[in-house]
């Protein structure tokens, strides 16, 4: 099982819409592409391409768009050139034992130069003692941070002239938090302003130093992004689409 067809990128109509059976497999619209987006989903869930519709809608024009559900598939496509423009690691699987090899492929790629970014059902289903030990590998020191809802701010300086005019402003979001984040790789952060958004807790500060839930840090000569939103926010799929240099 190399490839399932996101409903929202079917093209049956095209030739590529034809499955080929041991070989990797992907669709694009448009001929003219240079963009590559490859989707490393080796835990992937039956409702992530409704979910994530409108992220993969928004790709769907900009880039070719790729998506490996077992480890043979993901290497594949690792191995293809020209490389990608951007990969998302969209669940938990690269922080298993078993697929220690696919997130090293992952990091070599970053260190080339590469953009990998961590999102989608990854903060809904990784143990929370598993976060730590797979930024390690990248020479990072982020953990698990806090889980709740609240309100975070651009953070300006990080991301660039050209992301400041098309990014939220601020927007709230639930999400796990990663911690001992620099003030430079934090895309959002929260501010005096941040509170927790609960109907069960009382609206304390969520402002915490060295936390955020939108991160994206230099690794070799390329970036490791974290995107902890649980509910594909609007906003967070801007930011996805702005790490992938796609906004």
């Amino acid at each position: 099982r190399l490839f399932t067809i996101p409903r929202v990128l079917s093209t049956s109509s095209s030739p590529s819409g034809r499955l080929l059976r041991g070989h990797p497999y992907s669709i694009t619209t448009m001929t003219s592409k240079t963009a590559r987006v490859l989707a490393i989903s080796l835990h992937n869930q039956p409702w992530f391409d409704e979910m994530y519709a409108p992220l993969l809608t928004a790709l769907k024009p900009k880039a070719e768009f790729q998506q490996a559900e077992d480890s043979t598939s993901a290497m594949e496509f690792l191995s293809q050139r020209p490389e990608p423009s951007a990969i998302l690691i969209t669940d938990e699987a690269l922080t298993l034992r078993d697929n220690v090899s696919v997130w090293e492929a992952v990091l070599a790629y970053v260190r080339r130069g590469g953009t990998a970014i961590v999102m989608g059902l990854f903060p809904s289903f990784v143990q929370r003692d598993s976060v730590k030990p797979l930024f390690s590998r990248a020479g990072l020191d982020w953990g698990v941070g806090s889980y709740h809802r609240t309100t975070l701010v651009l953070n300006q300086s990080a991301v660039g002239v050209a992301n400041t005019q098309t990014l939220p402003q601020r927007y709230s979001q639930k999400a796990v938090f990663v911690n001992n984040v620099a003030a430079e790789e934090m895309w959002y952060r929260t501010d005096d302003d941040s509170k927790v958004q609960s109907r069960v807790f009382p609206p304390t500060s969520a402002k915490v130093a060295g936390e955020t839930a939108v991160a994206l840090a230099k690794v070799g000569q390329g970036k490791l992004g974290y995107v902890g939103d649980v509910n594909a926010e609007d906003g967070s799929n801007s930011v996805v689409l702005a790490m992938c240099g796609l906004l």
